[in-house]
């Protein structure tokens, strides 16, 4: 028997607290058991900012499974955790979209593929820079 699931793939990070890390794990997996999603593989970069993928092995590999089309989606907790960077986030998103898979954050629950959510993408990865860029460079 053949199932239509979508194969979801987890990416999880943080850069200092391993609370923030499992609590983000906790509400991921408890999302795709809610929604009965299938998971096809949590990556977690810890202990690395999110201003460059440079060091974060763990989503490099992730984006070389989407390239190979392992999983329909990603699924964050909140979307700056694929990046604080405005035009990494962008580039990022894209990047998986033209490799069709779409990003999906539980927290703020937007679809990345339509207009009004490009535009909310836009402003969010914005925000999301400026706050690493007050918060944690002074």
């Amino acid at each position: 028997m053949t199932t239509n699931k979508t194969k979801v793939a987890i990416y999880a990070r943080v850069n200092q607290e391993q609370e923030g890390l499992d609590n983000q794990l906790q509400a991921l997996r408890a999302y795709c058991e809610a929604n009965e999603i299938e998971i096809y593989a949590e990556y977690v970069d810890e202990g690395v900012s999110g201003i460059s993928i440079e060091r974060r092995h763990s989503l490099q590999r992730l984006l070389e499974d989407a390239e190979k089309q392992q999983f329909h989606e990603v699924l964050v907790w909140r979307i700056d955790r694929l990046s604080r960077k405005t035009i990494e986030l962008i580039s990022l998103v894209n990047e998986l979209q033209q490799r069709h898979v779409q990003v999906r954050s539980v927290t703020e629950n937007l679809d990345f593929s339509t207009p009004s959510g490009r535009y909310t993408l836009q402003m969010l990865a914005a925000v999301y820079e400026y706050e690493y860029n007050t918060a944690f460079r002074k």
